[in-house]
């Protein structure tokens, strides 16, 4: 297989992850761009063009030569044509460790349509680990369950991705139902610990249905975007923004009860209060200035992550059925 998309093979699909098609991921690696040209907050950051002017990889401009410049950087071409030195100017680019903060937690594991939110989020992490690891940068991750937290230490290396896959396929194959029988540790336990493992410049992918992502998660996240880059990858079903219009028989793994959904105060009331959380993570990500990208687990998987991660040519480029 090359890199001509084909979303029966990239497809996921099901209740829980699969080895083979996260490692499969990776044919699209060369085809997602995770971090946009642009300015960087400091520089110690990494792929992103930063404020700092040395010898790096991506020409700038051309300006007149200055005493203490660096000989190397003389364009002779120009210098020829005018009479007069000139050197050229780069945009220094440095490498960055991205890290993946995946949320592996019960309410993961729910999915009205093709696939469960843990499995979506799944494919998601093992594509942006593939690209990073395509553009030389070192991968890492941490992987958020109910109790506990697994660490992949950042590295430039295939086996880190696979050890993050591994790891994911595992504790997403333990869940079993949307409700952890002890109650779950709360996102802001993710966000602290990834204060710890995430060095200054460091990009790191949030990856989560964002169900508790709210004022609680305010000071970790500040902490977190004063040396790092942040983004925030929200996992959502249908299902849990409107009720459909006929009644539901709705289980938690446990137990099985009947929904009346064809009530249309109930279905409105569900409606208004799950618009009202969703506002509340987007007003989060606004005042900390992330950039926070949806994506619905009822849709395939390939096509979204192009449509955020992709070039413009690939973009306009409809992919091979």
């Amino acid at each position: 297989m090359h890199e001509v998309l084909n979303h029966t093979d990239l497809e996921l699909r099901g209740a829980y992850p699969a080895v083979e098609p996260l490692v499969q991921m990776r044919y699209i690696a060369r085809q997602l761009q995770l971090f946009k040209p642009r300015l960087a907050k400091a520089d110690q950051a990494g792929s992103l063009l930063t404020r700092y002017r040395g010898r790096g990889m991506n020409f700038e401009e051309v300006r007149d030569y200055q005493p203490g410049d660096d000989v190397r950087s003389i364009d002779w071409r120009v210098t020829a044509r005018t009479g007069k030195t000139h050197t050229k100017l780069y945009q220094e680019e440095r490498e960055r460790p991205v890290v993946i903060l995946l949320d592996l937690r019960s309410p993961m594991f729910f999915g009205s349509q093709l696939a469960f939110k843990s499995v979506a989020a799944s494919g998601i992490a093992a594509a942006l680990g593939w690209a990073g690891l395509q553009h030389s940068d070192r991968i890492g991750a941490l992987l958020f369950a109910d109790d506990d937290i697994d660490t992949v230490r950042p590295r430039r290396s295939h086996h880190a991705v696979l050890a993050m896959i591994h790891n994911m396929v595992d504790r997403a194959g333990s869940l079993d139902s949307p409700v952890p029988a002890d109650g779950s540790q709360p996102l802001k336990t993710l966000l602290e610990e990834a204060r710890r493992i995430a060095r200054p410049g460091s990009a790191l992918f949030l990856i989560s249905d964002c169900h508790d992502l709210d004022e609680s998660c305010a000071q970790p996240l500040y902490l977190l975007n004063r040396h790092a880059d942040l983004q925030v990858l929200r996992i959502t079903d249908p299902l849990e923004r409107h009720l459909p219009q006929q009644s539901l028989t709705i289980s938690d793994g446990r137990q099985r009860t009947f929904l009346n959904a064809g009530s249309r105060p109930l279905r409105e009331h569900f409606a208004e209060s799950r618009a009202l959380a969703r506002e509340e993570v987007e007003q989060l990500c606004r005042r900390h200035r992330m950039p926070l990208l949806d994506f619905d687990n009822t849709q395939p998987l390939v096509p979204a992550l192009l449509s955020f991660y992709g070039s413009r040519q690939q973009k306009n480029r409809r992919p091979a059925q």
